[in-house]
């Protein structure tokens, strides 16, 4: 049966105004993997975050911030820091809890504008989280969104062999999205990666993929022709240089999906209320691949959810080896969306 998600209601004791901060906390946590994952050339065995704790007279809300090596710009070092700097000014703030004045209220508070990416993911959190339990609601209705099941994209890693055994068996279990990361030198041994996927899976199941930006063009259309285009859902970030993605999708008709990119973009916080619109033009671009942890929290992800949707391009919550903290508001996210997220990443997690 296929993993799904379905979000729970955050608890709460009733609210009371303000929602004023009177302490915080933060704990260290190492998750290790199962078996050693690969991201943009960097080998990871353990995932190591901060869980952010915020404390009012009648509530206790989390947080996240926990930078991925390979994806994130900042390190953990970066990220304690900036973390250090904003602590003080957490204390005694007060919140309000009715959703518009809310949302206005984190758009416009300043001092979150020069925090690092994972930092910024974590406060936003802990706030939503706040005031979430003070309205007895979950995220996603807070957002507009229903609570439904949704299934999960799985990941998948490693030599061939391990491939096509995880794929059949998550297909046994109900998945219906693979992706797969590529990006090998031997081109060939991914297309034999993808090849068999197509022999094993059943016939409506997707196949997304994952390059990390590992290709010269001349590779990546090499790849491209190999495979085509039959059951691939599209192709992460298939070039080291993105000026030439329009002619990489001339040349191969594979729709491509933007992940490391969009965290280099203006937008959010750091650009209230606007994206960039030049990636309007490019008309291989058929996804936003979101992952909240490194683009810089949950509001300038909903900018960027709400610019897929306004260009008719599909907008994808991915994970970055989250604890249940984070992973609790990404599946929330991934409701606001109709699209499968990418959140299988946790199946590597012990």
């Amino acid at each position: 049966m296929a993993f799904t998600l379905q979000c729970l209601f955050f608890s709460g004791m009733g609210a009371v105004q303000p929602l004023k901060i009177t302490s915080i906390q933060t704990t260290i946590y190492k998750n290790r993997f199962k078996k050693s994952f690969t991201i943009a050339g960097v080998l990871l065995s353990e995932r190591t975050g901060l869980i952010l704790e915020i404390t009012t007279a009648d509530f206790i809300a989390q947080g996240e911030i926990a930078p991925l090596e390979g994806a994130s710009r900042e390190s953990f070092k970066k990220a304690r820091h900036d973390l250090s700097i904003i602590e003080g000014q957490l204390i005694g703030l007060e919140i309000p809890s009715d959703s518009k004045e809310f949302l206005g209220f984190l758009k416009n508070f300043r001092p979150l504008y020069p925090l690092c990416a994972s930092v910024r993911f974590g406060v936003e959190s802990a706030m939503f989280d706040l005031v979430c339990q003070a309205q007895k609601t979950t995220l996603t209705e807070f957002l507009g969104g229903r609570l439904r099941e949704v299934s999960t994209a799985v990941l998948l890693q490693g030599p061939l062999e391990q491939i096509v055994q995880e794929a059949k068996d998550f297909a046994r279990q109900g998945y219906e999205v693979f992706k797969v990361k590529v990006g090998n030198r031997n081109i060939p041994l991914d297309f034999k990666k993808v090849d068999q996927l197509r022999e094993i899976l059943p016939e409506d199941a997707l196949i997304r993929l994952d390059a990390n930006k590992a290709w010269s063009f001349n590779e990546a259309v090499l790849f491209g022709k190999l495979i085509g285009t039959e059951r691939i859902d599209f192709i992460e970030e298939p070039l080291k240089d993105i000026s030439q993605i329009d002619e990489f999708y001339q040349q191969t008709h594979i729709p491509i999906a933007l992940d490391e990119t969009l965290s280099v973009i203006p937008c959010g916080i750091s650009a209230p209320g606007r994206c960039s619109s030049t990636l309007a033009h490019h008309e291989g671009v058929n996804a936003y691949v979101l992952k909240p942890m490194v683009l810089g929290g949950i509001t300038v992800t909903l900018d960027w959810i709400e610019q897929a949707k306004n260009l008719g391009k599909k907008a994808v919550i991915s994970s970055c080896f989250e604890s249940s903290v984070g992973l609790k508001v990404l599946k929330n996210l991934a409701l606001l969306t109709d699209q499968v997220p990418g959140l299988g990443a946790q199946l590597w997690l012990r």
